[in-house]
């Protein structure tokens, strides 16, 4: 294990975010899948609820070992910020997704770089580079391929998707400029702490308590949320923003496998043509930003 750690650190700072943001890409798509299979017996809100709650109680050991200093720190406002966003994206994505194909759903989200990328450039300082603009905008438009055919009617699963990919863009800039100073493991304990309650006033507007079996797949979907948030951190914690962002679109083939998998749900050739495009592109940022590229503009 330690070869592997010191192997990994070795590695350049953008192929090391490049490498956690694919770890939270497979456990968002599995998050995705978990919440709706039970969303036919629980409530959205109430299943994140149960996510942000358990996420919670997931990282209480974290801060035991970190003892009183974790308390320490000048972010507490964007800790605030993060958790009205964090709360934005459960209550939006939650019902959305639990209404649209798992593999639509993970296409969508492919806005939050987009909207991620502008709130870098206008709040953290971040400069565009020209291999990352392109790599972003080759993206975008397998994004484009994916989404075009088939959404000719917006639905109300595809509005709600949609805004949680807003508000989940505010929450990675959040988390961008907290991990400057602050841990990413501290950075997603205060997340919980701060979005949990505002999550519970929603989902006590149509609450159902879970048997055994249910408390169990919340908790499963809590893990899952955790290991999603924590590889966030690491990957904005590891280079800029705006060079881990694109490899968000890897969700797409690890939700159309989970999809087919489950739900025998079958991708259409537009699906996998642009999950072709958008690979490329994240191929591309990785090779041009880790030296291969021409020098920053």
């Amino acid at each position: 294990m330690k070869r592997i750690a010191s192997s990994f650190a070795a590695l350049p700072a953008t192929a090391r975010g490049a490498i956690w943001m694919c770890f939270a890409c497979a456990s968002f798509a599995t998050m995705a899948l978990t919440i709706r299979l039970l969303s036919t017996d629980i409530p959205p809100l109430e299943i994140g609820f149960f996510r942000a709650f358990f996420s919670f109680l997931l990282m209480v050991p974290y801060a035991i070992r970190t003892g009183p200093s974790i308390w320490k720190s000048k972010n507490h406002k964007a800790f605030m910020a993060r958790g009205v966003t964090g709360a934005g994206f459960v209550m939006f994505f939650f019902p959305g997704v639990a209404l649209m194909e798992i593999a639509d759903a993970q296409a969508l989200t492919f806005t939050t770089p987009l909207f991620g990328m502008m709130l870098a450039m206008l709040f953290l300082g971040e400069r565009f580079r020209v291999n990352r603009v392109l790599a972003l905008a080759v993206g975008f438009a397998g994004a484009l391929i994916i989404i075009r055919p088939g959404f000719q009617e917006i639905s109300l699963g595809a509005i709600l998707v949609l805004c949680s990919a807003l508000s989940a863009s505010g929450s990675g800039t959040l988390m961008k400029y907290a991990t400057r100073s602050d841990a990413p493991d501290k950075v997603v304990f205060f997340h919980a702490i701060y979005m949990t309650p505002i999550i519970f006033i929603g989902a006590l507007f149509d609450w159902q308590w879970p048997n055994l079996w249910e408390l169990f797949v919340l908790i499963v979907i809590a893990a899952l949320a955790t290991l999603n948030q924590r590889f966030l951190g690491r990957a904005f914690a590891a280079t800029d923003a705006t060079a881990v962002f694109p490899f968000i679109f890897m969700r797409l083939p690890f939700g159309a496998a989970l999809g087919f998998a489950v739900f025998q749900e079958i991708p259409d050739l537009w699906v996998w043509l642009g999950g072709a495009v958008i690979f490329g592109a994240a191929l591309y940022l990785a090779r041009s930003d880790t030296g291969g590229g021409k020098p920053a503009l």
